[in-house]
């Protein structure tokens, strides 16, 4: 009956990951299950990327962003803006700082930026901002974690080290979007309506819906999800 019960619950966390994240995840030349993901939740990992048109969108920009921040770098009279000038200025201004300065600085000043209520959906068809749109426009949450992610990258973050988290905000009952890091063996959570970075431990009004970074991506199963399938395996086998 125990095997019963791992099969039933195996299944149960690919059928929701297909269910969050798409078909593609059927195709994936590798898939893993982590019991203790983001937030505590049970993880379902994917290295397909193909279910996130926008974010891959999103990722085949940065070049663009590296090739108009090498010449702002090389002279400031080719810096495309002013935005652009500030955030240089700041990547610069951090490169020998220690990691945690690191994330806290790059927090507090890209929340300085432009914020557009964008309602942030679950589902993967919602549309990005370029990071070039971003430092011009100003975004959503996403289009904040993504910036973050980018400017912590180029800090020397390893980028297998984030997540941009797609999460059901439950205070505010709606979708917000949040980057989280790891360090040290801590996931931190930096959040474009909070300048202070927190331990994940920490923040318990968030629910991550799915996760992604430049190689992997995740679909977040809540564990009364899979209490229910277990006891409903155990009522079948009693």
């Amino acid at each position: 009956m125990k095997q019963l019960l791992i099969f039933r619950r195996t299944t149960a966390l690919l059928l929701a990951g297909l269910f969050l994240l798409g078909p593609a995840t059927a195709i994936s030349a590798r898939a893993e299950v982590t019991e203790k993901g983001l937030f505590g939740l049970v993880e379902i990992s994917s290295d397909n990327l193909a279910a996130l048109p926008h974010w891959l969108k999103v990722k085949a920009s940065f070049p663009l962003l590296a090739n108009a921040a090498s010449k702002c770098d090389d002279r400031i009279e080719d810096c495309q803006s002013q935005q652009m000038t500030l955030w240089r200025t700041k990547i610069a201004e951090l490169q020998r700082s220690p990691k945690r300065i690191q994330m806290q600085e790059i927090n507090r000043f890209l929340n300085g930026w432009k914020y557009i209520p964008d309602d942030v959906e679950a589902s993967p068809g919602s549309p990005w901002a370029s990071p070039l749109e971003f430092l011009s426009n100003g975004g959503g949450s996403k289009d904040f974690a993504v910036m973050k992610y980018i400017s912590l990258k180029e800090l020397g973050f390893d980028p297998d080290s984030m997540r941009i988290v797609i999460a059901n905000d439950v205070l505010r009952n709606k979708v917000h979007a949040v980057l989280s890091v790891s360090q040290q063996g801590k996931r931190y959570v930096l959040d474009s309506l909070n300048d202070t970075i927190l331990e994940e431990r920490f923040v318990n009004y968030y629910v991550p819906l799915y996760s992604v970074n430049e190689n992997t991506r995740w679909a977040h199963i809540p564990i009364d999800f899979l209490t229910a399938q277990d006891a409903a395996g155990s009522n079948t086998n009693d």
